[in-house]
């Protein structure tokens, strides 16, 4: 049987000698483009070259004539060469090998996701890394491959397509640009585009609830198909979940609450107050150096990481779970010492809109997370784009139908949490603040305080 690895040879060439560098690289049907590390130890510099492989052995040698840049060594010998995504190793241990053996430099870019599933990389200018002077086009190649009017290029699926364009500006200088890696995880599916601007937004659509890996590679092009490199980042992120996704949530969070269990099926109770449980330092800091005002803070990853809320909505969290016996909250809190109590009425109202986030596991019992914001405000329009919207009047968590002065909540398995958005919520008098909650410090397991 044929080994799916093969020995392509890199050869580096002066006027006086040649150095050969074979590099393992996996079969493939067809060409693809294949990255190629080379770093010159002498000056510590890390450049990339994008090779088109046939796929199979005994393909022409790949050849290079040092010195790759003005200023590199013209002695083989200080060259060395390596396949990005070749070897199994993630985009951070490909970066730490960077970075070990060049000066090149990381910085930092962050994602970001616009419904139904596009995503774009931000953060790609990075002046500070910039630091090698613009040279004319004619200082740094003659075999330039120019496509006006285009001014990305992008390798297709499994890096097969490659089409490079103009990178010149109207006085003729060369500009720094990014390389921008996407990996997904699960199929290896891998695509580069290249980026001039700040951001760059993916031209396809990214798989929902999906990990991928991003490596940035920040430089300018010396010659065909090579890039020096200044500077390199690396991230990865969940892709969420689209509206779809969050419909079949809410349609599983519905069988669930008609399963059998220990209380009936949409077992309702009223409710006057939805509550908030945190220790006693929490409170005193918000009535001494706040002004009695809890602040809203953006949510963190609890509950699903692929929650389309997660690092992007800000507000405070409540409960409505009440004991069936005595429709009073649980005695204990995971979550500290001291609970306030916010009535209905300040929570759900006309003005208001209610959305179905979430529907997770928390360790023994089940939640669902609704997410209240105000008509017509940039949260609301954030929700309605993303989630699935509930009847304030009559739904299957949590309601309220207009004038009553209580809520009416789904005891039957279901614990809901909700993330309550456009408010200053003012501790005073005039709300009730229970202070003999026991708190269990060791079953605190924080999924979205």
């Amino acid at each position: 049987m044929a080994s799916e690895i093969y020995n392509q040879e890199v050869i580096f060439r002066s006027d006086l000698t040649t150095k050969v560098v074979p590099i393992a690289l996996k079969r493939c049907l067809i060409p693809i483009w294949i990255p190629l590390l080379i770093t010159e130890r002498k000056a510590r510099t890390a450049l990339l070259h994008l090779y088109l492989s046939t796929g199979v052995e005994g393909s022409t040698p790949i050849t290079l004539t040092v010195p790759l840049f003005v200023g590199l060594s013209s002695d083989v010998t200080d060259y060395t060469c390596e396949a990005l995504f070749q070897d199994g190793r993630d985009e951070k241990e490909s970066v730490n090998n960077i970075k070990k053996n060049s000066n090149v430099r990381t910085f930092s870019v962050d994602v970001s996701h616009n419904p139904p599933s596009t995503y774009t990389v931000k953060d790609l200018n990075s002046d500070e890394f910039d630091i090698e002077p613009s040279r004319p086009l004619s200082q740094i190649s003659q075999t330039r491959s120019v496509a006006s009017g285009d001014t990305t290029f992008f390798i297709q699926e499994g890096l097969r397509q490659l089409c490079l364009s103009a990178t010149n500006t109207s006085n003729g200088l060369i500009q720094h640009k990014s390389l921008v890696f996407l990996k997904d995880t699960e199929t290896g599916f891998k695509s580069l585009h290249f980026a001039l601007g700040s951001e760059w937004t993916f031209p396809f659509q990214l798989r929902p609830l999906c990990d991928y890996n991003l490596l940035v590679i920040r430089g300018y092009e010396t010659k065909k198909y090579l890039f020096f490199i200044n500077a390199v980042a690396v991230c990865s992120f969940k892709s969420h979940m689209t509206q779809n996704e969050v419909y079949l949530l809410y349609g599983k969070a519905c069988i669930h609450s008609l399963s059998p269990g220990p209380r009936p099926s949409y077992d309702f109770y009223p409710v006057t107050h939805l509550y908030r449980s945190k220790p006693i330092l929490y409170f005193l800091d918000i009535f001494n150096n706040s002004g009695g005002i809890m602040e809203k803070y953006i949510k963190n990853l609890g509950g699903d990481p692929a929650s389309t809320l997660n690092r992007r909505l800000h507000g405070l969290f409540f409960s409505s779970s009440a004991d069936p016996l005595t429709g009073q909250p649980p005695a204990v809190s995971y979550y500290g010492d001291q609970r306030i109590h916010i009535h209905i009425g300040f929570m759900i109202d006309q003005s208001r809109n209610l959305y179905f986030a979430d529907f997770y596991c928390h360790y023994v019992n089940h939640r669902v997370t609704l997410v209240i914001t105000l008509k017509g405000s940039e949260a609301d329009a954030f929700c309605r784009q993303r989630l699935r919207a509930l009847d304030p009047a009559y739904n299957e968590f949590l309601y309220r139908r207009p004038h009553e002065h209580y809520a009416m909540i789904d005891l039957s398995d279901i614990m809901a949490n909700i993330l309550m958005h456009e408010i200053e919520v003012r501790s005073s008098a005039s709300e009730k603040i229970d202070v003999p909650v026991k708190f269990d410090e060791h079953k605190v397991k924080e999924c979205a305080s």
